[in-house]
């Protein structure tokens, strides 16, 4: 059995924030964790979001972004002109 061994690491804020995940999602992000021995679930979804966050504009490119930005941003004014 290996020694469990306890690695000093860069001290971050972190904020506690509740989310749903679908059930099957979970267990892919479990699996991919326990598989490549990552350090955990939370620092693997934390990187998973900067990773989407930071390429977010590959996204912005396409029709297909305009358009969902456009619907979105019309349900937005209707919600604050409260029209909605």
């Amino acid at each position: 059995m290996p020694d469990f061994v306890i690695k000093a690491r860069e001290k971050k804020e972190y904020e506690q924030f509740t989310c749903r995940i679908e059930t099957e999602l979970l267990d892919q992000v479990r699996k991919l964790v326990l598989e490549n021995n990552l350090p955990s679930v939370n620092e693997f979804i934390n990187d998973c979001i900067r990773f989407s966050v930071g390429n977010l504009k590959i996204m912005k490119e396409t029709e297909e972004w305009i358009q969902k930005m456009e619907f979105f941003g019309s349900r937005i004014i209707l919600k604050e002109g409260h029209l909605n």
